[in-house]
């Protein structure tokens, strides 16, 4: 096989790429499932520069005339430039119709069948690719998959076919390429932060945060969250909330009600200079964002409705998140 020789020789990013593509031609559960290895097998043994520099880049604004509110895109207007500038003075920036109908409709599709293999537990139900555990070594990495499944989510790596179809999305509409032009390396997404999510109509609490508050101090990242359903405004269904503007630093944390939540003092304070605001979300619309964005979980409503969606954390090579398990993108 092809791919093999490509190994043998240490050419792992190409025997990624040629995998990649000849599942996308032919979907084949065992090719998933390689796929899955090879791209950990290459993110471990990858050799990153010193990243880009400067950093953080210089960029302009793209949205000047904006504010108290998230600028917003098309995917095919999408650029590292507008990407990497929105973050840096807006914060975030929402980007229409990331996904189409069909591929909005795959992903649903992947969520259930992966979540569906999970229960089931069977030899078959790995096999199929739908839903096999990728090998964590720490208690801390089976509390936090436990805690996830429990949530209503899966980890994206432990469904190898739903993780070859979901980066192919991800690849075919551009945000790849994008995303590593903006962080000047191609990059790599990780086990425990790329997750496909069904979240349950329950009200309740959740507290804000900054993903950075957990991750290492020198990270850089870029988070890709698609809306799998129609969420946010005052949809009956658990949404996101997010302060609107550019944070310069992390912010103090606090242990109670959860670990790395920011103090409600703290919130109250900047939400009092701009409010904090629950886009609306179409199903395969997107928010992108980097690890200083403040936002939460939205659920305190009566809900009626599931959420569906998929976030996958993305990492510059050179500066990444040593915690978590990585693989190339």
């Amino acid at each position: 096989m092809e791919a093999d020789r490509l190994v043998a020789t240490g050419r792992l990013v190409e025997a990624v790429d040629l995998l990649a593509a000849a599942y996308q031609a032919s979907p084949d559960p065992a090719v998933a499932a390689r796929l899955v290895d090879l791209r950990h097998q290459a993110a471990r043994s990858y050799v990153p520069g010193t990243g880009r520099t400067p950093w953080p880049p210089g960029y302009g604004d793209p949205f000047p005339h904006v504010s108290g509110r998230l600028p917003e895109t098309g995917i095919a207007e999408l650029t590292a430039d507008m990407l990497g500038g929105t973050v840096t003075h807006h914060g975030a920036l929402i980007v229409r119709a990331m996904f189409d109908d069909t591929r909005v409709r795959r992903c649903v599709d992947a969520i259930h069948s992966a979540q569906a293999a999970r229960d089931d537990g069977s030899a078959e139900a790995a096999e199929s690719g739908r839903y096999r555990l990728f090998p964590t070594t720490t208690a801390r990495q089976k509390a936090l998959r436990e805690r996830a499944a429990a949530a209503g989510s899966t980890w994206l790596a432990d469904s190898p076919v739903s993780a070859a179809g979901m980066l192919d999305g991800l690849s075919s509409v551009g945000v790849i390429d994008v995303v590593s032009e903006h962080l000047g390396e191609r990059p790599f997404f990780s086990l425990q932060k790329s997750v496909m999510r069904r979240v349950p109509a329950t009200a309740g609490v959740a507290t804000w945060h900054q993903d950075g508050a957990f991750l290492d101090a020198d990270v850089r990242t870029m988070n890709v969250w698609i809306a799998l359903s129609r969420c946010g405004g005052d949809h009956p269904s658990p949404a996101l909330e997010v302060i609107p503007r550019r944070v310069a630093e992390i912010l103090p944390v606090q242990d109670a009600p959860t670990p790395f939540a920011i103090p409600w003092d703290v919130i109250h304070q900047i939400a009092s200079e701009t409010p904090a605001m629950r886009p609306e979300f179409a199903p395969g619309d997107a928010i992108m964002f980097d690890e200083r964005f403040l936002h939460r979980t939205y659920l305190e409503r009566p809900m009626s409705e599931p959420r569906y969606a998929l976030e996958c954390w993305f990492f510059a090579p050179s500066h990444p998140a040593s915690a978590y398990i990585p693989f190339l993108a």
